[in-house]
């Protein structure tokens, strides 16, 4: 009786049984040419897939974006407008395509189009957002981006010191001043994605009576992703702290981020400093209304949404 001969090919090994029989004759013949063939299929076959994983595995960890830190991000080039590449993306989508969408960013997306994009993002491939998904996908996509951010967008280092704000300070004014500041001791990265992200929300918000996304309403959804908070009771308690932090810096945008140029401003942003200067700077003339199309680029400063009352 003849045992297993063992057929080795790099890191393929596949045993191929031999037909014996009882007086000790081999019977190969017409079997062993079929499995001579199948063995020669089986080679090349493994040959090909043993190399293509370790390929996409190399390219996906070279682009890998999701659940990467923002300085990471800089730092593999995978940035755009000094924001992730993803986020600016995203919302330029969106603002071309979504601000009208009903239930934006309430409304879930096809999960399997997110999944699709998000591995398409991190093997570095291109992606056309208009083509591949839906608005709603999109969104989710956002959505998923930060809350995937190992540190959040509010940094775990400050998060307790938001949570202090709202429960020590109790004049208005002086919160309102105190957050901007503790906003600003937000890492370099951090600020520029909260300012840009706020900056958008309030652009959403603006379209309120068409998509039914209030301040309260978009506070809701983005509070989570941007304050990571542990899990139980607590912090639940905890998020709905955050969620109001959040309203509030999408009702006081301008006064929050906007009045005030900062060393964290990236220089692409430079123009639209600019032309806000322009635009607030005193005139002896009278106000002439501009017309629609001179604020098309997006440069026109934010109105601020109507007050919510009491700071909490």
């Amino acid at each position: 009786m003849l045992k297993p001969r063992l057929v080795l090919d790099g890191r393929c090994k596949r045993r191929l049984d031999c037909v014996c029989v009882d007086n000790g004759t081999l019977n190969c013949g017409a079997a062993m040419g079929k499995q001579s063939k199948s063995a020669v299929r089986l080679k090349e076959d493994m040959k090909k897939i043993a190399a293509l994983p370790l390929n996409k595995q190399r390219d996906g960890s070279c682009q890998k974006v999701f659940g990467v830190s923002l300085q990471d991000l800089q730092q593999q080039g995978l940035t755009k407008n000094g924001l992730p590449a993803v986020v600016w993306n995203t919302v330029e989508h969106l603002t071309q395509h979504g601000l009208t969408q009903e239930g934006l960013f309430r409304v879930n997306g096809n999960m399997k189009m997110v999944d699709q994009l998000r591995l398409k993002y991190d093997r570095g491939e291109e992606v056309e957002l208009a083509k591949d998904a839906d608005v709603c996908s999109v969104a989710s996509l956002l959505k998923l981006f930060l809350r995937e951010l190992p540190d959040g967008v509010i940094t775990s280092a400050l998060h307790p010191r938001f949570i202090q704000l709202y429960q020590d300070t109790r004049n208005n004014a002086e919160k309102e001043n105190n957050l901007k500041e503790l906003i600003k001791e937000l890492p370099d990265a951090n600020y520029c994605l909260l300012k840009y992200l706020c900056r958008f929300l309030t652009r959403v918000a603006e379209h309120h009576m068409a998509n039914r996304m209030n301040v309260f309403n978009l506070a809701t959804v983005f509070g989570p992703t941007c304050f990571h908070v542990p899990s139980g009771f607590e912090g639940m308690k905890e998020q709905e702290v955050c969620n109001k932090i959040m309203a509030k810096m999408l009702e006081n945008y301008n006064t929050l981020f906007e009045l005030e140029h900062t060393k964290k401003d990236d220089e692409n942003h430079a123009c639209e400093e600019l032309a806000r200067i322009i635009l607030v700077k005193p005139s002896s003339r009278k106000y002439v209304k501009q017309p629609k199309h001179f604020y098309d680029n997006g440069q026109k400063e934010f109105p601020k949404p109507v007050p919510l009352g009491d700071w909490w």
